[in-house]
């Protein structure tokens, strides 16, 4: 059988159908296929480490930080039915074992925190926060992959979230915080909120939202009591906060399914923001969001960032189905890693990243 392109790749399609097999459940979701590393690395030759701006730590104990949420996802992404939190932590990698992909395909990484205990603790008692000194005890762990991190304020904490986000940037020198709506039920732009991304824009500290559909209780009913009304208000919500907070940088997160045009809008409107592309199959992303994958191939080429949202979905699989997209050129150079130093070069800096490494 002959060989076909497929984006960056030339394979037969028998063999691209084998391997994409592979990566999307024939092995564990944090490890990493042979033939697929080989594949990414013979790419990656002469280039820098690709830079994940994305990731959560769902570890042994940091699934937890999902509680009832997590045992629900089993079920709405991998067809698990009867998951007991036994079974999940059982499934789940170690420190060692999590970080272990990163080195292995050459990606710097970002993790992130997650404090959503007003709205997510009552009543849920696998629920745990993973804390922001967890996360820069991570890069302090491992400073070869995890160059720094996301941490997260649970906003309805009031003076208390103040003090911590402050205590992220300027005690543990994480790069920024991030924020999932629906998880910590909040519309971005409710005025009570305002003294929050004041601090940030007084601190230099980016923010990430999430946009657009969550698989948060995805398929259960009620959505387990969440609501997505906090996440698919880009007009007003983040539009409102952008121009109100000039100087505040704003990643909004994912690819924005059922609010894409309102997306590719704010991130064409507002300098202050740029969008990163996790929490799906690349392969989905034209379908889901077609001004996205339209605009990020032309006039927004330098306004899009990698996340690959490890460990719900695999590493090597996420960046092999990059790699098979058709590409204009330049722009998936851009998105692994030149939008991300582009955008977050000085805040990269001042959390004691060192990017000789990219600038070249």
């Amino acid at each position: 059988m002959e060989k076909e392109r497929f984006g960056m790749l030339e394979m037969e399609p028998a063999e691209l159908k084998r391997l994409n097999k592979i990566i999307k459940g024939g092995k564990p979701i944090h490890s990493v296929d042979p033939e697929v590393k080989e594949i990414i690395r013979k790419w990656r030759e002469g280039k820098p480490r690709i830079l994940d701006v994305h990731t959560h730590p769902y570890t042994k104990t940091g699934w937890r930080s999902l509680g009832k949420f997590r045992v629900h996802l089993e079920k709405y992404l991998y067809k698990r039915e009867d998951v007991s939190p036994e079974a999940i932590s059982a499934l789940m990698p170690t420190e060692d074992e999590w970080v272990q992909p990163f080195r292995e395909l050459g990606v710097a990484v970002m993790p992130c925190g997650w404090d959503a205990e007003t709205a997510m603790a009552p009543g849920d008692p696998l629920y745990r926060s993973n804390t922001n000194d967890e996360i820069a005890a991570m890069r302090d762990k491992y400073p070869d992959v995890v160059v720094t991190g996301w941490g997260s304020v649970d906003p309805w904490k009031g003076n208390e979230a103040l003090a911590e986000a402050e205590r992220c940037i300027k005690e543990l020198k994480l790069i920024g915080l991030k924020f999932q709506q629906v998880g910590q039920a909040f519309h971005v732009n409710d005025k009570q909120f305002y003294p929050l991304w004041d601090l940030c824009q007084d601190l230099g500290c980016p923010i990430q939202l999430h946009t657009g559909f969550t698989g948060l209780g995805s398929g259960a009913p009620g959505g387990l009591g969440t609501k997505i009304k906090y996440t698919m208000q880009l007009i007003p919500d983040i539009d409102d906060i952008s121009a109100d907070f000039p100087n505040l940088k704003i990643v909004m997160l994912h690819v924005s399914d059922g609010r894409d045009e309102d997306a590719v809008l704010l991130n064409r409107h507002k300098g202050n923001i740029i969008r990163e592309l996790s929490g799906i199959w690349p392969e989905y992303i034209a379908k889901a969001s077609p001004h996205t994958w339209f605009e990020l191939n032309r006039r927004q080429k330098d306004k899009y960032m990698f996340g690959s949202e490890f460990n719900l979905f695999p590493l090597d699989g996420i960046l092999f189905q990059h790699m098979q997209l058709p590409y204009r050129e330049g722009v998936l150079e851009n998105t692994l890693w030149k939008n991300t130093v582009n955008f977050l070069g000085e805040e990269l800096e001042r959390a004691g990243v060192d990017l000789k490494e990219w600038k070249v």
